[in-house]
């Protein structure tokens, strides 16, 4: 093949990792590239060569930088609206039974809660679970100070 050939390889490479942006594309995107100096140099002649040359360096790009460049691009899943309130502490404003619904205080928030223990008004609280508008709470380990 000529370097004009693998150039065109790594543009729709290069192409395809912008549309998934999964990081596998543009290893070879970028291994193309380097096959296609070497074509240009006369270094790599014939095409068994050229593609043996092009798997091994896009082995290496995948398996020695692929983890650090998905690591450093990757952003923190950061939990958002009710489900950030689980594992939250709060206090629970009136008696909260299995079988009747209660209301706490989350985060200056007062919701609905339901338990499958008794609680009692005034007992430190945390949040379990949430089931539609009801926060599912469960008591705390530890008892607000007064």
């Amino acid at each position: 093949m000529s370097a004009l050939q693998w150039i065109l390889v790594a543009v729709v490479c290069g192409a395809v990792e912008i549309l998934t942006s999964g990081f596998w594309f543009l290893w070879l995107a970028l291994a193309a590239i380097l096959v296609a100096a070497g074509v240009g140099l006369h270094w790599l002649i014939s095409l068994p060569i050229q593609l043996f040359v092009f798997a091994v360096i896009t082995l290496l790009f995948i398996v020695f930088t692929r983890p650090l460049v998905v690591k450093l691009v990757k952003s923190p899943n950061t939990v958002s609206n009710v489900d950030a309130l689980i594992g939250q502490h709060g206090i629970s404003l009136t008696s909260i039974s299995h079988v009747d619904y209660g209301q706490v205080k989350v985060n200056g928030e007062i919701w609905t809660a339901v338990s499958t223990e008794d609680i009692a008004e005034n007992i430190r609280i945390v949040v379990t679970g949430v089931d539609g508008v009801k926060l599912m709470v469960d008591k705390a380990d530890i008892t607000p100070q007064c």
